[in-house]
C-alpha cells in the first residue's frame, strides 16, 4: 500500500505535537506525580477525619467513632488500620491490627502508606489519628499502561494524527480558486450591486463579490470553501419541512430557479431578505458543473413596505380612535354637570367629617393624657400609702399609752413623790423607762418628720406630673440643677421605700456626674416607673435571687449624656417583644394598662433623651436604660 505525502505530513505534524508536550513536561512539569496525588488525598482524608473523630470524642460518644472507622475500613479496601491515640499514647479507638500494621514513620512525618494526624485542643495537644494504607504492588508494564498521563498521551498523539489528516484534506480542498480568474472579469463582478457567488456541485463557493460579502457580513477569503447552504438561510414561512435551498434546486432540475425569498440571520443578530435568482452551469458535454446564484438585497424595501403597511394600519386605528373619543367627550360634557353637583355635596359632606374627626382626635387625645397621669400619679401613691402606713404604726406604739399611765401615777402620788420615786418598786423604774421612752419618741418624731418631707415631695411630685401631662407636647420646659444621684435615689424612695419587705437587694454603681439641667419631676417620673416595673418583675418571678442595680455614669458611646441603668433579675423580656415595649397599650402584665413605658419614652424624648430595654431573654432578667443630655450649669447660663 502506498503512503501519500498527505499521510506523512499529518503523522509528522502529530509527532512534532507530542514531542512539544514532552518538552514542555521536561521543563513545567506537566506530568502529574501519581504518587504525590494519591498521598494528598489520604492527607485531606485524614485530616477530615481527625475534625470529626475529635469533636464526637469531646462528647464521650466512643461507640459512634469505632462504627464509622468500621465503616470507612470496610468502604475503604485501602485502609488497614486505624487508631485514635490520646497525648499519652493510650489508644482511645482502634479498627484493624493497628499494633501489627503501624511502623512509625521517621522523624513524626506522614508517608504514604502511615499517615498521622496531630489534634489539638484549643492551643494544647489533646491527641493523635492514625491511619495505615495497603502497599500496592503493581508491575512497570501495568503501571504505564494504566497512568493517565501515558493514555493521555496515546489519545493525543491518535487523534492530533487524524485531526491533521482532515484538516489537511479541507486546506487542499478550500485553495482560493479565484486566483486563476482574469482580473477584468473580478473588476466587473465586484462593480456589480447584486451579489453574485458561483458553486460547484457540492455547494462549495468558487468565486464570489465584494457585494455578496458585505452583504453576509464575511470576508471573501472566509466564503471561499465554505459551505454556501451552511450560512444561517431560512425560507421565511412556518412550513416545518425540510428547506432545498434554489441553488441545490437548479443543479438537481438543471433548470434555473427564480425570484425563490430567503431569509439570513447575520452573526449581530440581523435579520436580511434577498431574492435569489440561480442558473447552473453546464458544459459542452452537458454535465452540470455547479451553479451561478445572484442576490439582491431586498431588506430595505421590505422594512419600508412593512413600515408603509404599519403606518397606514395605525392611520385607521386613529381615526377610528379619534371617532371614539368625540362620542366619549360628548357623555362626558353630558356627565360633568351632574359630577360637579355631587363633587359640591362631597365638599360639603367632607367639612363634616373633618370637624368630626378633630373632635374624635381631641376627646382621644385627653383620655390618652388621663390614662398616663392616672398611671404615674398611681406609682407614687403607692409610696404615699407605704409613708402613711409607717406613720401609723409609729403614732400607735405603745409608749405614748405609757406615758399616760407614768402621768397618772404622778398625780396619785403627789403628796409623796420623792418617796414614791425612791422607795416604791414601781417608782424606782420610771426614771430609767423615761429615757428610754424619750429615746423613743425623739427616734418615732425623726421617723415621722422624715415621712412627713417624703410625703411632701410625693405630692409636690403628683402635681408636677399632672401639670406636665396637661401639656405633654412642651414637656421638659421648666429646666433646674439636679444631681443624677439624688435623682435615683428620690425615684427608689418612692417606688421601693422598703425593699427589704420584697426581700430585694439593692446595688448602687454611681459613677461621678456632673450636674446637670433638666425638668426634675419628669425624670423621676421616668425612674419611679422603671424601679416599679422592675420591682413587679422580680416579684413576680421567684426563680432567682431578687437584686435590684442602680448605676449612674457617663459612659463612653455618648460622651455628652448622662445614663441612667435600672437592671433587675425578674422574668426577663422575650425577643419578639423587645420591639414592642413602648407600644402604647402593649404590656406583659396581667393588671398592666401599657400606659407607664409608652409615657415614660415620650417623656425621655421631649427631654432630648432617650430610653431603652435589653434583655438575654426569659428568665434572664432585663435592663432599662435612660440617657438625658448633660448640659453644664455654665453653659445654661
Amino acid at each position: 500500500m502506498r503512503v501519500t505525502p498527505l499521510v506523512w505530513i499529518s503523522f509528522g505534524l502529530a509527532s512534532v505535537t507530542l514531542s512539544l508536550m514532552l518538552a514542555g513536561d521536561s521543563v513545567v512539569n506537566l506530568i502529574p506525580n501519581r504518587d504525590r496525588q494519591v498521598f494528598e488525598y489520604r492527607r485531606d482524608l485524614a485530616e477530615s477525619l481527625a475534625v470529626q473523630y475529635s469533636a464526637l470524642a469531646e462528647h464521650d460518644q466512643v461507640d459512634t467513632i469505632k462504627l464509622a472507622m468500621e465503616m470507612l475500613a470496610k468502604r475503604n479496601h485501602d485502609i488497614l488500620s486505624l487508631a485514635l491515640l490520646l497525648q499519652n499514647g493510650e489508644s482511645l479507638v482502634q479498627v484493624g491490627n493497628h499494633a501489627q500494621s503501624w511502623v512509625q514513620p521517621s522523624g513524626d512525618h506522614s508517608t504514604l502508606q502511615f499517615l498521622q494526624v496531630p489534634i489539638f485542643s484549643g492551643d494544647q495537644p489533646w491527641g493523635m489519628l492514625q491511619v495505615a494504607f495497603r502497599q500496592t504492588d503493581v508491575s512497570t508494564l501495568e503501571r504505564v499502561l494504566t497512568d493517565p498521563w501515558v493514555r493521555f498521551l496515546a489519545f493525543v498523539t491518535v487523534m492530533g494524527f487524524a485531526g491533521y489528516l482532515l484538516l489537511m484534506k479541507r486546506t487542499l480542498r478550500q485553495l482560493d480558486p479565484s486566483g486563476i480568474v482574469p482580473t477584468r472579469v473580478k473588476a466587473a463582478l465586484d462593480a456589480l450591486t447584486q451579489g453574485v457567488v458561483m458553486i460547484d456541485t457540492q455547494d462549495l463557493v468558487v468565486l464570489t463579490n465584494d457585494a455578496f460579502s458585505h452583504a453576509v457580513g464575511k470576508p471573501l477569503k472566509a466564503l471561499i470553501g465554505t459551505d454556501l447552504g451552511s450560512l444561517a438561510w431560512t425560507s421565511g414561512t412556518a412550513s416545518g419541512s425540510l428547506m432545498v435551498h434554489p441553488w441545490t434546486r437548479a443543479i438537481m432540475d438543471r433548470q434555473p430557479q427564480d425570484n425563490s425569498s430567503l431569509l439570513l440571520t447575520l452573526p449581530d443578530g440581523e435579520i436580511k431578505k434577498f431574492i435569489v435568482n440561480t442558473v447552473p452551469i453546464i458544459d459542452d458535454g452537458s454535465t452540470v458543473r455547479g451553479a451561478l446564484v445572484s442576490f439582491h438585497d431586498v431588506t430595505e424595501l421590505d422594512r419600508a413596505n412593512a413600515q408603509l403597511k404599519e403606518a397606514n394600519t395605525e392611520l385607521e386605528e386613529s381615526r377610528a380612535q379619534v371617532l371614539r373619543k368625540n362620542q366619549e367627550l360628548e357623555t362626558t360634557n353630558t356627565s360633568l354637570h351632574v359630577e360637579m353637583d355631587q363633587r359640591k355635596k362631597a365638599e360639603a359632606e367632607k367639612e363634616k367629617l373633618y370637624q368630626q374627626l378633630m373632635n374624635a382626635s381631641r376627646q382621644a387625645g385627653m383620655a390618652d393624657v388621663a390614662s398616663s397621669v392616672l398611671h404615674n400619679v398611681g406609682n407614687v401613691l403607692n409610696s404615699i400609702n407605704v409613708s402613711t402606713d409607717t406613720l401609723l404604726k409609729t403614732l400607735k406604739k405603745p409608749m405614748v399609752g405609757d406615758v399616760c399611765r407614768i402621768a397618772s401615777m404622778f398625780h396619785d402620788h403627789q403628796n409623796n413623790l420623792q418617796e414614791f420615786l425612791t422607795a416604791d418598786p414601781k417608782g424606782k423604774q420610771i426614771p430609767a423607762y423615761l429615757g428610754l421612752v424619750a429615746e423613743s419618741l425623739s427616734g418615732s418624731h425623726q421617723t415621722i418628720q422624715g415621712e412627713l418631707d417624703s410625703l411632701v415631695k410625693k405630692v409636690d411630685h403628683i402635681k408636677q406630673v399632672i401639670m406636665s401631662q396637661q401639656d405633654i407636647a412642651r414637656a421638659g420646659n421648666i429646666r433646674e440643677p439636679a444631681s443624677s444621684e439624688d435623682l435615683m435615689e428620690q425615684a427608689l424612695l418612692m417606688a421601693l421605700p422598703e425593699p427589704d419587705k420584697y426581700h430585694i437587694h439593692i446595688v448602687r454603681d454611681y459613677h461621678p456626674v456632673p450636674t446637670i439641667m433638666t425638668d426634675r419631676h419628669q425624670v423621676l417620673q421616668v425612674l419611679v416607673n422603671l424601679i416599679t416595673n422592675a420591682k413587679n418583675a422580680m416579684v413576680e418571678h421567684t426563680d432567682s435571687a431578687r437584686r435590684l442595680t442602680l448605676r449612674i455614669g457617663v459612659f463612653s458611646d455618648r460622651h455628652s449624656f448622662a445614663r441612667f441603668e435600672v437592671a433587675d433579675t425578674g422574668g426577663g423580656i422575650k425577643p419578639e417583644n423587645l420591639s414592642r415595649l413602648f407600644t402604647q397599650g402593649f404590656t406583659t402584665r396581667k393588671a398592666g394598662h401599657g400606659l407607664g413605658l409608652h409615657s415614660a419614652a415620650i417623656v425621655a424624648k421631649n427631654l432630648g433623651g432617650a430610653l431603652h430595654a435589653q434583655s438575654a431573654g426569659e428568665g434572664q432578667g432585663a435592663t432599662f436604660t435612660l440617657d438625658l443630655p448633660m448640659v453644664q450649669l455654665e453653659a445654661a447660663a
